[in-house]
């Protein structure tokens, strides 16, 4: 199964201009505004999976501190252009914070983890978190894997994600919106499934 995690991460790194082109410009602001009434003023962010750095630059310009990684070097190396500041090379199962940061941004990135080791992920994640630290993630809406285009997509929908949850975040809010940002590999559904979750205490987890 690392196999397909390493599979999307060559897609990225043959086909980084492609994926900059589609995505940069992409409308964000209804996700955005989410997200940011949950964070206080100079919120540490950490954005995970951060592709072309499209979200980061936006976090940082309403003057938040945020730290992005990504598990692509050619996608590195363009959001590190972008932002002007140097971008992680790093792996999700390679995250090693403790308690250092008020929200984990994970737009459309964790879809492309195996299921078998999205709760060890989310555990890290945790970790990374301070007290009371919120998580917003996305995924295509299904509830199966896929390979499209040298990529595995691991589908969730409101029911498939609680499992991964329980005992680690409290659900804020669950919601579905349409896949308008994917032309090339849309869901079966044509909709996201996203959410918002705050971390739980440590004395409420069950890791």
């Amino acid at each position: 199964m690392r196999r397909n995690r390493i599979d999307s991460i060559s897609y990225y790194d043959k086909n980084s201009k492609d994926f900059h082109d589609r995505t940069i410009n992409a409308d964000m602001q209804e996700l955005y505004q989410k997200i940011l009434k949950h964070l206080p003023k100079q919120a540490r962010i950490l954005d995970a999976g951060c592709g072309v750095g499209r979200d980061s630059k936006f976090l940082l310009s309403k003057g938040y501190d945020v730290v992005s990684f990504d598990g692509s070097l050619e996608m590195v190396k363009m959001a590190s252009n972008h932002l002007g500041k140097n971008v992680l090379h790093m792996l999700f199962q390679d995250i090693n914070f403790s308690n250092e940061f008020d929200a984990i941004w994970a737009n459309a990135s964790l879809l492309h983890t195996p299921y078998k080791n999205l709760r060890g992920v989310l555990r890290g994640f945790h970790k990374a978190l301070l007290p009371s630290g919120i998580l917003f993630a996305s995924f295509k809406y299904g509830t199966s894997m896929r390979q499209v285009e040298d990529r595995s997509f691991f589908d969730m929908d409101e029911a498939s994600i609680e499992p991964y949850l329980r005992g680690l975040f409290q659900p804020l809010e669950i919601w579905k919106s349409a896949d308008t940002r994917s032309k090339v590999a849309p869901s079966p559904d044509k909709s996201w499934l996203n959410f918002i979750a705050r971390r739980l205490e440590n004395d409420e987890c069950v890791l």
